[in-house]
């Protein structure tokens, strides 16, 4: 970046632009989309191609205030959209492309859009709500920046079959796109604090609910973490999150960018694709989640962890920032991918964070020189402090209680849920709005300001006289090899209120339960008390329910246990 340091109190376009400004012939962008060639596009061209774009987009007639969804995959096209948008000062909405029918309904009719862009494999998602919520469509392919007229053609065979291609020339963005050539338009300026971004939560709580964000609560964001993380311009991020326009894809992609880095994007975003990808694009940092990083870790003949023999030595030696995220990790495989960076000739450390959609996704960072295991520390730009759930009075010292968070990023508030927002904001004696996340932390130390996870309160329950973490129940239970994924929910006890639900997934069933269950219980008691032990058990051999977000349902599971209580006691095993 520049040695001027630019104010984050403007749009995400323009923040972008004064610091890309003095770096216009460095690689932005470079893609590859499967076909053995890779596109790389300068900033200059980046923002040639955003000007484009917005200037298109308002001829065609969308303007400051407008709700726009997009609904896209990782591609440059996606890239020149948002920024476009955020030009005009529409206001993006963040459809998901993995909904199903009905959550694609749900989010068009809660948020009511003027207009939604789409790729046009998830057209026939959009096209019947179109009639019906009043909105208009505009039809893209993934494959713009592909030139290679064979595959565009058995693509296209493939979509109209599928029925997501359109004859429609109005519905075609690249019909639009062409327009954009000769007006020139004067776009608004940015009031601080306005709605930009829509995005979409659950928590804990189930409530599917829109967050409003801003531009400027982003920029904060990546001007934190700057200070977590020192890339220099021309340096590679690995852009393998495939959803871009979504929270967390959006702050790694601005953050890029914005530091004037290599975003290397592809469509390649399978775990089993991870290690490939990073061979390919050489980067200086790459995000994944730990199915990601756990391709990292292997397993002998008796069932040790060990590195994956399929790495090869000194393979990643550019490799700098090596960053877990969106579900914890198992210590033990931490320890065998951090031997596995040496190994590659990585000089990075497995980090790690906490973050929430409703904090524009980074609240805390690990950036690999903190504490193993430990969330890091808290980005710059943020304030908080750690609340006992009783008393309500701030926690000094290391003890665990409700992370809150203060700062530029905190979301405006819920749309059109005032009543979820005051559930969770507040504003202080002094008139600071917190942010209470809902998360149990504590210090790594009294003098620290590092923390470690603790759980969700949301989750929390009572068993007896204890309170029970759920994710710490979970933590534990991973150690173990059998166990593949883990969730424990509650189930209502008379005698003692709730008692603990495994849901345990295991990779094959070729191990004796009684001992099993033994070391279960040896485990569990051991650590975390009797009150922590199982009142239910439910064995799968299939992976657990994730998320659209790719997180592990926790509200599935909990809300099928609660509602076949009566039904399904009679076929699981009790604690006596």
């Amino acid at each position: 970046m520049s040695n001027k340091k630019v104010d984050y109190n403007m749009s995400k376009y323009d923040y972008l632009y004064e610091n890309n400004k003095n770096y216009m012939d460095y690689t932005a962008l470079s893609f590859s989309p499967g076909q053995g060639k890779e596109i790389n596009i300068t900033y200059e061209e980046l923002h040639d191609k955003i000007n484009k774009y917005a200037t298109a987009l308002s001829k065609y007639g969308i303007k400051a205030g407008d709700k726009v969804a997009v609904c896209a995959i990782n591609t440059p096209e996606s890239v020149y959209i948002l920024y476009a948008l955020d030009k005009i000062g529409a206001v993006v909405i963040g459809l998901s492309p993995l909904n199903n029918d009905y959550k694609m309904k749900q989010d068009l009719e809660m948020t009511m859009p003027d207009v939604v862009i789409t790729i046009d494999l998830l057209y026939s998602k959009i096209k019947m709500f179109e009639e019906t919520l009043g909105f208009s469509s505009l039809v893209y392919s993934p494959l713009e920046s592909v030139n290679n007229p064979i595959v565009k053609f058995v693509y296209n065979s493939k979509q109209k079959k599928l029925g997501n291609y359109t004859k429609d020339k109005n519905k075609k963005l690249m019909n639009i796109i062409k327009l954009g050539d000769s007006d020139i338009f004067t776009y608004p300026k940015y009031k601080l604090d306005s709605l930009t971004d829509l995005m979409f939560t659950g928590g804990s709580t189930g409530v599917h609910k829109g967050v409003e964000l801003s531009s400027r609560g982003l920029n904060a964001v990546v001007e934190g973490m700057e200070h977590m993380f020192k890339l220099e311009p021309g340096m590679v991020h690995l852009g393998q999150i495939p959803i871009g326009h979504m929270v967390y894809g959006r702050m790694i992609m601005h953050y890029s960018l914005a530091h004037n880095l290599e975003f290397a994007m592809t469509l390649k975003a399978m775990p089993s694709d991870f290690y490939s990808e990073l061979l390919r694009t050489q980067p200086h940092a790459a995000v994944g989640g730990p199915p990601h990083w756990s391709e990292f870790v292997g397993v002998d003949e008796k069932g040790n962890k060990i590195i994956n023999p399929k790495l090869i030595k000194d393979s990643l030696p550019n490799l700098r920032y090596a960053t877990s995220g969106g579900e914890a990790a198992k210590l033990e495989n931490v320890l065998i991918e951090n031997e596995a960076l040496k190994y590659m000739g990585s000089k990075a450390q497995m980090g790690d964070g906490l973050g929430t959609t409703e904090m524009w996704s980074a609240v805390l960072i690990n950036n690999g020189s903190n504490s193993v295991g430990s969330l890091g520390n808290p980005l710059s730009e943020l304030k908080i402090k750690i609340v006992d759930q009783i008393t309500g009075e701030e926690i000094l010292d290391d003890r665990p209680g409700e992370l809150h968070v203060s700062g530029p990023s905190l979301m405006l508030r819920y749309y059109n849920n005032e009543e979820e927002t005051n559930k969770v904001i507040y504003n202080d004696e002094k008139g600071t709005r917190w942010y209470n996340m809902g998360d149990i932390v504590k210090r790594v130390n009294k003098d620290s300001d590092e923390f470690v996870y603790v759980g969700r309160t949301k989750r929390n329950f009572v068993s007896g006289v204890d309170n029970i973490y759920p994710e710490e129940i979970e933590s534990l239970l991973l150690k173990l090899p059998e166990i593949r994924e883990v969730i424990v929910t509650r189930i209502p006890d008379e005698s003692k209120q709730f008692l603990p639900k495994y849901h345990i997934s295991v990779f094959e069933y070729n191990f004796d339960t009684k001992e099993f269950e033994d070391r279960i219980n040896t485990l569990i008691a051991s650590t975390l008390g009797e009150s922590a032990l199982p009142g239910y058990i439910e064995y799968t051999d299939q992976p657990l329910k994730r998320t659209d977000n790719t997180k592990l349902d926790v509200v599935h599971y909990q809300k099928l246990d609660l509602e076949n209580f009566e039904k399904s006691k009679e076929k699981i095993k009790t604690r006596n």
